[in-house]
């Protein structure tokens, strides 16, 4: 058998021809193409199943050497069944989203290893555009906007590769022209975004989202659970205000209000997501504060929002309690518009089982810190100086803020505070809040986001995992609620810079040391991740959240009043004009065949001499103007060597080896002309 009988795949007699071989060139591009569809999702993926895209995609390149056969039914078999069943020890189950891609994508790399025809790669093609759209399902961002658009682009490279004929050597002819029909067809796409409604999806697909303490608050705090939330460098919504931002220190983002307390952890009371039937025109003292939230997925209802907020859209609840409610759970970013009156005061009146309720505490509890608080309110005249004695003991004695608390026992208040005294705010929120209770002053403890890095680029707070926060409301008579935080007792560094200057520096996001928040005392990169972010609220408030109202403002600017016929025409004119240009671009290139590339240099070749004064005749042969030239200039050796290369290019059979050998040697022969 010769060598080239050798180097073909090792096909059964039932195979497939060698006209329905995957080409080369194209099993080339598909393979990179797979490679960038995986590439983002190998952070989110079992590492299994991109060690098995690696097997499969070396055995595709054996099987195109001929040095492997195609797998047999009995290896699919039990490559399908080991995907299944890595599937389901991997994530506990085959439902849900993150399951389902990685099955898709396992299935994507399998399918690589037996795909021996046209069709096959035609199918797994058109399921690679399938896999870039999975992405999207958990992140949005510009980056990986930008970055989908090389895997695409390999994609349709590897589709028009398959209707080309084979080159001798590799060519990025099918490159080229993948990047010119993605060009031609990006006006008609942008056209189409911006007018072309949109629509709701007809399914629910529950993104991924907060979880649990390490992605975003819990409705049960317990202590240690927000010292692990903060060390997420995570962005959990950005609020935009109409006018200038509050200082930080009076930036308290409400989510959650927690009224029972089992012993160890605090949760929210049932039916605390009732209504309240509150008109946006109430008449509520003090500055008004009009902003706007993007949150990112959460998998929750509640909303953050600060002191006495009301709703300023119609897709926000209000509670009984003073937050804000999603009509559903967020699985995508959530645009909602907010005004609040942070000198209002709430809940003046409050009923006697209200009361009592915010003063349940369990039996025979924590008794050295109930008997602190019943001895400190013996001392003191009114609450509010029995709030400002606690205050002050917690000044007064040597408590510590960090991130790492020692465990606490079954009595973790009496632990605390006459133990360790060393914890994070949800160990000082927590106690607090049991004192009040013990002396007879109804206390809860809110949850939620406090401060918030100002983005100088374009003004926009960013709120991080890190900034997450507790800390606790009491209710004073002809006051109502009122908020009291206990951290800014112990670190009110915490509280007017932030954690990163509240808590040691290597404590400081010590589970992610490469994130950019680390960094932030270097101007340069400071800088640049800004810059970045300010990109990103741009993508998401224009792109992302261009919708609804936010399409209706810019298709009313453009123009006026919106009707059918108005719409209409505009698709038509700005599809009439795209498709113009592109036909104008065409127009303008020379019809003509592109030449080979030794007659190019022929050409070149006669422009030369025509310039010093030899310009050849109309039908005179190559090898008579070279006679011609020689006869009136005879040092011209170069001439003569020009002519003869071409001529063997020309008209002799030529390897591909030989031919880019003499291509070479005429470039250099024309610069001697």
């Amino acid at each position: 058998m010769n060598q080239r009988a050798l180097s073909l795949p090792d096909f059964s007699a039932r195979g497939p021809t060698a006209a329905s071989w995957i080409p080369r060139h194209a099993l080339g591009w598909l393979l990179a193409a797979q490679l960038a569809l995986i590439a983002p999702h190998v952070q989110r993926l079992p590492i299994w199943i991109a060690l098995a895209w690696l097997i499969c995609a070396c055995w595709r390149v054996r099987v195109f050497q001929g040095r492997w056969s195609l797998p047999r039914g009995p290896v699919k078999a039990l490559a399908g069944a080991a995907g299944f069943a890595g599937i389901y020890f991997s994530y506990g189950n085959w439902f849900g989203l993150e399951p389902t891609v990685a099955l898709l994508i396992a299935g994507f790399s399998f399918k690589l290893a037996e795909a021996s025809r046209r069709r096959d790669a035609y199918l797994l093609l058109f399921l690679g555009y399938f896999v870039a759209l999975t992405e999207f399902l958990f992140e949005q961002g510009v980056g990986i906007v930008l970055y989908m658009l090389l895997p695409l682009l390999l994609l349709t490279t590897a589709l028009l590769a398959l209707q080309q004929r084979e080159p001798l050597r590799f060519s990025l002819r099918p490159l080229r022209a993948a990047s010119a029909l993605s060009a031609q067809a990006l006006p008609l796409m942008l056209l189409l975004f911006l007018v072309f409604p949109r629509l709701a999806p007809l399914w629910q697909v529950p993104l991924p989202g907060a979880g649990g303490a390490t992605t975003g608050i819990s409705d049960r705090l317990a202590p240690g659970d927000i010292a692990q939330l903060s060390q997420s460098d995570a962005l959990a919504f950005r609020a935009h205000f109409a006018a200038a931002p509050p200082p930080r220190a009076d930036l308290y983002w409400r989510a959650l209000v927690f009224e029972v307390f089992d012993g160890r952890a605090w949760q929210a009371a049932a039916g605390g997501d009732r209504p309240l039937r509150a008109s946006a025109g109430d008449d509520l003292p003090g500055p008004v504060l009009d902003y706007e939230v993007y949150l990112e997925p959460t998998r929750q209802r509640w909303l953050f929002a600060l002191q006495r907020p009301l709703p300023a859209d119609a897709k926000t609840l209000l509670t009984a309690d003073y937050r804000l409610l999603a009509p559903d759970a967020v699985y995508e970013k959530f645009l909602y518009r907010v005004r609040s009156y942070p000198a209002a005061l709430q809940e003046v009146e409050l009923s006697e089982a209200r009361r009592r309720f915010n003063l349940r505490l369990p039996a025979n509890n924590n008794p050295r810190s109930r008997e602190w608080a019943l001895r400190l309110r013996a001392e003191s005249v009114s609450d509010g100086e029995f709030i400002a004695r606690v205050l002050a003991e917690f000044r007064r004695q040597s408590f510590v803020y960090t991130l790492k608390p020692p465990p606490l026992g079954a009595n973790g208040i009496d632990a605390f505070l006459f133990g360790t005294r060393r914890g994070f705010c949800e160990h000082y929120a927590a106690s607090f809040a049991f004192l009040m209770r013990a002396a007879g002053v109804p206390a809860r403890v809110v949850v939620g986001y406090q401060g918030g890095e100002i983005n100088p680029r374009n003004g926009t707070v960013l709120l991080h995992q890190f900034d997450a926060h507790a800390w606790v409301e009491v209710w004073l008579p002809g006051r109502g609620w009122l908020r009291i935080d206990p951290t800014a007792a112990v670190a009110p560094e915490r509280i007017e810079k932030g954690l990163d200057s509240a808590v040691d520096a290597a404590e400081f996001l010590e589970q992610t040391p490469f994130s950019a928040q680390r960094y932030r005392r270097l101007g340069w990169l400071n800088d640049l991740r800004l810059r970045l972010d300010a990109v990103n609220y741009w993508w998401t408030r224009w792109v992302l959240n261009y919708r609804g109202d936010t399409q209706g403002e810019v298709l009313q600017t453009l123009l006026g009043d919106i009707n059918s016929l108005r719409v209409g025409m505009l698709l038509l004119g700005g599809g009439a004009l795209a498709l113009g240009l592109l036909a104008l671009v065409l127009l303008a290139r020379d019809g003509a065949p592109r030449r080979p590339p030794e007659q190019r240099l022929y050409r070149r070749f006669c422009r030369r001499l025509a310039r010093r004064g030899y310009p050849r005749p109309a039908g005179m042969a190559p090898r008579d103007y070279a006679r011609w030239v020689l006869a009136q200039q005879p040092r011209w050796r170069a001439v003569a060597e020009v002519t003869d290369v071409f001529e063997a290019l020309s008209y002799r059979p030529l390897q591909p080896a030989q031919r880019r050998l003499l291509l070479k040697t005429m470039a250099r022969a024309l610069q001697a002309v």
